[in-house]
């Protein structure tokens, strides 16, 4: 049996006022109610009807007809005569009062009454009127039961109280947002409840973007495929395993040079390590004796050793080899390895030690450029180059076959003005080793460098 508060809380569902806990309570209701789910849905269906009936203003006239029927009934204050002041006979008599100087013959609240009745009688017209020219729209169950007889939600018959469908309605609906309409799920105990259902929300047409110059819609951007690079940043200590080995194969096989920063917290142990590294991976290291001397001085904290002859996999089997080294000693030396390509910062760095341009972003000539560049000129005698070739073999000394240099200098960039430091032995023997760039070879600037920390 439904109860009042029950009806009420089902009518304050339709009427769209409840709070979220009334919300879950009357949801239970109308799953475990059949009663409930029939008050429910006769009340919705009532509530869509008056909805869509049409909208009928009043008469233009009608705010001024009140007003002036107001106007003619409301009544105008008369002055009084002003009486002379009583004779005081008592000389313990209160003084006379001040008379006002003019009084209202009729109470205050007549005005407002006469509106009230006015704009009674003006409704009661409205609604006898429209209900004359629609009679049909008026007739009420036969089955209703005397408005004195029936006990409310209890009575059995209650839903047969509401007004009987018998005339057809007088438009057509308005156009109009309704609000939204409560829906509740009767869930049974012998159906099987399922996963939900996946919605798939709907994106809005994007808004035009106007340029805030010229006031224009700029055309649209679409993006199809964003790529991001992160630089490459591991552990040395993690060099000991080969799928790190192969990412940095695979970081540094893009065709441009590198720049490879190795942090470390001893910057003359670490040179140390990185010439046994070099040793066991094959790596002719040329160390600035100056440069030596003022890591060892603690007047210099960084160095930077520059390679143009190994490939991608010999320079992550070097990191190899230094992680090995690293291992032997406690606490290790070095910390975190950061690879990037080099920028053209590094390049004017580079150059500025150097004193001359070591062509970093220099591709590897090819075949036929390399064989012309070596087929003698007949035109020019035999002997001249010569004394060039003398030089640089006395410098370099004989060249062995796959011999893989590289130089280790003093990192002294300051303020983006390097000191030059061509006149190192070490540095001039490298020149003279480098020959020809490999094509599959990636100039590589490691510098190793203390950390932030």
């Amino acid at each position: 049996m439904i109860t009042d508060d029950l009806l009420q809380l089902i009518t304050a569902g339709i009427d769209g006022e409840l709070t979220p806990l009334e919300s879950r309570r009357l949801s239970r209701l109308l799953n475990s109610s059949a009663e409930a789910r029939a008050i429910h849905s006769k009340l919705q269906a009532d509530r869509n009807k008056l909805q869509a009936l049409p909208r009928i203003a009043p008469p233009p006239e009608l705010q001024s007809r009140v007003m002036a029927r107001i106007a003619s009934l409301t009544p105008v204050p008369s002055r009084l005569t002003k009486l002379p002041p009583r004779p005081n006979t008592s000389p313990k008599a209160e003084p006379a009062r001040k008379s006002l100087p003019f009084a209202p013959k009729s109470p205050r609240w007549v005005p407002v009454a006469i509106a009230a009745s006015l704009l009674l009688c003006v409704t009661t017209g409205s609604f006898l009127f429209f209900n004359q020219k629609n009679p049909q729209q008026t007739v009420r169950s036969t089955a209703r039961a005397p408005l004195g007889n029936h006990s409310g939600a209890s009575d059995p018959a209650w839903a047969k109280w509401l007004p009987a469908e018998s005339a057809p309605r007088p438009s057509a609906p308005i156009g109009r947002d309704l609000p939204p309409v409560f829906e509740h799920t009767i869930v049974r105990k012998d159906t099987p409840v399922g996963p939900a259902p996946v919605v798939i929300a709907i994106a809005p047409t994007p808004r035009a973007v106007y340029d805030i110059f010229t006031h224009q819609p700029l055309p649209e951007t679409h993006f199809e495929t964003v790529e991001v690079r992160i630089p490459f940043l591991k552990l040395v200590a993690d060099f000991d395993r080969e799928d790190t080995r192969e990412q940095l194969a695979k970081e540094l096989n893009q065709p441009t040079s590198y720049r490879i920063d190795l942090f470390t917290r001893n910057p003359v142990r670490a040179v140390e390590l990185f010439r046994e590294a070099s040793k066991a991976a094959g790596v002719n290291l040329l160390i600035d004796a100056n440069t030596l001397t003022q890591l060892q001085k603690r007047t210099a904290n960084a160095s930077v050793i520059y390679t143009e002859s190994l490939t991608a996999e010999e320079i992550a089997a070097l990191i190899g080899k230094l992680n090995a080294e690293d291992a032997k000693v406690s606490p290790h030396v070095f910390d975190m390895l950061h690879a990037l390509p080099a920028s053209p910062h590094d390049a004017s760095d580079l150059k500025g030690i150097f004193g001359i341009d070591p062509g970093l972003f220099k591709r590897p000539a090819d075949k036929v450029n390399e064989k012309s560049e070596r087929t003698p000129d007949p035109s020019k005698p035999l002997s001249a180059g010569t004394a060039d070739q003398i030089v640089k073999s006395v410098l370099s000394g004989p060249t062995k076959p796959g011999e893989k240099p590289a130089v280790l200098l003093m990192w002294n960039v300051a303020q983006g003005r390097p000191i030059p430091q061509a006149n190192s032995a070490e540095l001039k023997q490298f020149l003279a080793k480098r020959g020809d760039r490999k094509a599959n070879a990636v100039p590589v600037i490691i510098v190793i460098r203390p950390g932030n920390g």
